[in-house]
């Protein structure tokens, strides 16, 4: 797959380019000879512009996964392997934006006429939070154990980014919304619970398991970044020079696990490679408290969001090949600034 996606994300970069070249045409003639709903325009920006986002958004993730997970196999850092996978998707973000430039200058600038009570808006963002894996549970490919581990600490390599587009009215409000996010264990104790016996290769033979005991795992035992894909409702409660609003979100997520050690049955650090490198798709939800200061065009938010990000996937080889998942539990502080589509 790592040989034949040079060719393909060269692929991608040529039917972006067309796919922007071709999207200018795409109004209607009615955009530019008489005046429409601002909602109207709303649905055509969502239908005929955010696609462009979410399929060419996951190849640049893809790439961006990739080309991270060959620099830790070159002997990088894992930093400076988190750095690389961080400006492939956003140099992506940034394609695609300019590809679709003029077709959104175009269909923004038709004449409109709506109820100036409903705000239509962009957000760009960030999210710092503070994270642990919760519930970690591990099973052997071969049925004959399980391990549990409660809680374990991560850390966020970068804080998460994104953007949300879409709109509220005096009391609602509903947006679509895309964000990169990356985490890593942190060094530490984790507490183990076993059950049944798992095979020994220095043995050659399947022994028992105690049932519980303590590993020491290192820093960035695992890495984890995901590509999120969701939308947001809200209510907004009473102002008082900010407005309050309270909402939830859920979408799905692409997600990447990699890590130089084959799994939590194998604690073997292999140098310069990848014992797991694993891609999945899943899904992850949140609830968000948030205050919103507008002006005219514009507005500021601040939001504090409990999130609920979960992975499924396999990891180890051979007889200690084991099939992984748990929740990636956060407390998000988000906050951003957006910007009329009509302005």
């Amino acid at each position: 797959m790592k040989i034949l996606l040079p060719y393909t994300l060269s692929l991608i970069f040529f039917i972006q380019i067309i796919f922007g070249q071709n999207l200018e045409n795409y109004q209607d003639e009615k955009l530019n000879k008489e005046k429409v709903s601002k909602s109207k325009i709303f649905k055509k920006h969502m239908t005929q512009i955010m696609p462009a986002y979410i399929f060419f958004g996951q190849y640049a993730f893809l790439y961006g996964v990739t080309l991270g997970g060959d620099a830790i196999i070159s002997g990088k850092t894992p930093e400076w392997a988190n750095t690389i996978w961080l400006i492939t998707p956003l140099l992506g973000g940034f394609l695609i934006k300019e590809g679709t430039k003029e077709s959104r200058k175009e269909l923004y600038d038709s004449k409109t006429y709506d109820d100036e009570s409903t705000f239509f808006y962009t957000i760009y963002y960030l999210g710092p939070d503070i994270s642990s894996i919760n519930n970690f549970e591990a099973k052997g490919e071969d049925g004959k154990w399980t391990a549990n581990v409660l809680k374990a600490n991560t850390a966020i390599n970068y804080p998460a980014m994104g953007f949300r587009t879409g709109f509220y009215t005096k009391s609602l409000g509903l947006d679509f919304e895309m964000s990169l996010s990356a985490h890593h264990s942190k060094e530490q104790t984790a507490f183990y619970n076993f059950t049944g016996e798992i095979y020994n290769e220095q043995y050659g033979r399947y022994v028992e398991l105690p049932t519980s005991m303590e590993i020491d795992l290192p820093s960035h035992f695992l890495m984890l970044h995901s590509l999120y894909t969701g939308l947001n409702v809200f209510y907004s409660l009473p102002k008082f020079g900010f407005t309050p609003y309270i909402g939830i979100g859920a979408g799905m997520l692409y997600n990447s696990v990699q890590s130089q050690y084959p799994g939590p049955a194998n604690l073997v650090q292999e140098e310069n490679s990848l014992a797991l490198d694993d891609m999945s798709f899943n899904w992850g939800g949140h609830g968000f408290l948030g205050f919103r200061y507008s002006k005219s065009d514009s507005f500021y938010y601040f939001e504090l969001r409990p999130t609920f990000h979960h992975f499924n996937y396999n990891s180890g080889n051979g007889k200690l090949s084991e099939i992984d998942r748990f929740t990636l539990e956060s407390l998000q502080f988000q906050f951003g600034i957006g910007t009329s589509l009509f302005k």
